[in-house]
């Protein structure tokens, strides 16, 4: 497929159309179960009396009517003459698919939709993850105090986007959440746990990951053309990837965040076990509470989390930071080139054929040490007026 700058412009309405579409059938509200907090208070108890059960979650109904965007956009683009139109077209097809495999909240049928998106964990991959995690087992480094709530995480994340003039991007308290933070880009809004403590390297961290990556992907795809926003299949893993490649510069790469190691085990273990069985293999590594959040992530979207299967997307933090470390260690100079839209790795040819850096020009949002500096300098100042 040959595309032009031009050519992505002409898909503006239908790429549009998907967005809204999107965000009317989000897999990740599909998946939030009602009732988290009283899950974890009641497993973590019968954790400590030596009877854990595996949850049986709750979910909202879903209106029906939310699908039926997506079922235009493959009527009415589908044979479209424009390819770029018709990959649209198949983009809306595949992700009805997802939506209604996770609102089934069956397990089968939603682990096989997830599967099919974000492929499963290999042994090699495992065995990484499994290596990080002994790593820090026996290192055993002091941790950073984590004496920034989430009131602060919010002022935060204010100030830098105040900062970067993306004063239309809302940042809020989340009550219920299984992510630390969350982008949602078709409200432009910046969510944050409720409970969220974190340390002053680690909300360096957070902010380049979401703000320096998520937002600034988002930004400087809508400024050449609405399609690059659209979210491809296989972008997660790009998306992730980079972002997790960008925090870890940020935070000085000492070490990679342990959490995307326990991801990558928490799914390898949901897809044969029960939610009772991932929070076993996480506990070597970490409290029963912080085992309880992870594995709610890969076993959200099932009522009987003791059915194999579930969620299962975690592991593309770890397979695409390798993915994208590996493209950039070859092609160092292509940084940008990610950072110019939201498409995955799979299409960077189409990106850089038509030459969207070079349209974008010397405005491109980037995660750089000039951000980076600054964000650590609003950190430090929110630290030191508390």
């Amino acid at each position: 497929m040959n595309i032009s700058i031009e050519s992505m412009r002409d898909a503006d309405v239908p790429a549009r159309l998907f967005e809204a579409a999107l965000n009317q059938t989000s897999l990740l509200k599909a998946v939030l179960p009602d009732d988290i907090e009283s899950q974890r208070e009641r497993f973590v108890r019968d954790m400590r009396q030596g009877s854990p059960r595996s949850p049986v979650f709750t979910y909202p109904e879903t209106d029906a009517a939310r699908v039926e965007p997506l079922r235009q956009i493959v009527d009415e683009y589908g044979a479209h003459d424009e390819p770029l139109i018709r990959l649209i077209a198949d983009e809306a097809s595949k992700h009805l698919a997802r939506f209604q495999a996770c609102v089934s909240h069956e397990a089968e049928r939603m682990t096989q939709a997830l599967s099919d998106e974000n492929g499963v964990p290999d042994e090699e991959l495992l065995a990484e993850a499994l290596e990080i995690l002994r790593e820090r087992k026996e290192r055993t480094p002091p941790g950073e105090e984590q004496r920034f709530s989430a009131a602060d995480v919010l002022k935060a994340v204010e100030k830098t986007l105040a900062a970067e003039g993306l004063t239309d991007w809302k940042p809020q308290i989340h009550p219920e959440m299984a992510a630390r933070m969350s982008v949602r880009s078709g409200n432009r809004s910046v969510n944050i746990r409720a409970d969220l403590r974190l340390g002053e390297n680690e909300l360096v961290g957070l902010v380049t990951h979401e703000i320096g990556t998520h937002v600034f992907r988002w930004e400087n795809a809508h400024r050449v053309a609405d399609v690059l926003c659209v979210r491809l299949s296989g972008a997660t893993a790009t998306e992730e990837g980079l972002a997790v490649w960008n925090e870890q510069r940020a935070t000085g790469g000492k070490s990679l965040d342990p959490r995307f190691a326990l991801r990558v085990v928490a799914v390898h273990t949901a897809l044969r076990g029960s939610f009772v069985d991932v929070v076993h293999a996480l506990l070597p590594f970490v409290p029963v509470e912080a085992a309880f959040d992870v594995a709610t992530r890969v076993k959200r979207g099932l009522v009987d989390t003791a059915e194999p299967g579930g969620f299962v997307k975690d592991h593309v933090y770890l397979a695409g930071y390798r993915m994208v470390r590996e493209h950039l260690d070859r092609n160092p100079d292509e940084h940008d080139l990610l950072m110019a839209g939201k498409w995955p790795l799979n299409r960077l040819s189409l990106l850089r054929d038509a030459d969207v850096v070079s349209e974008l020009g010397d405005d491109i949002r980037r995660p750089d040490e000039r951000f980076i500096e600054r964000a650590r300098d609003l950190v430090r100042d929110i630290s030191m007026a508390r």
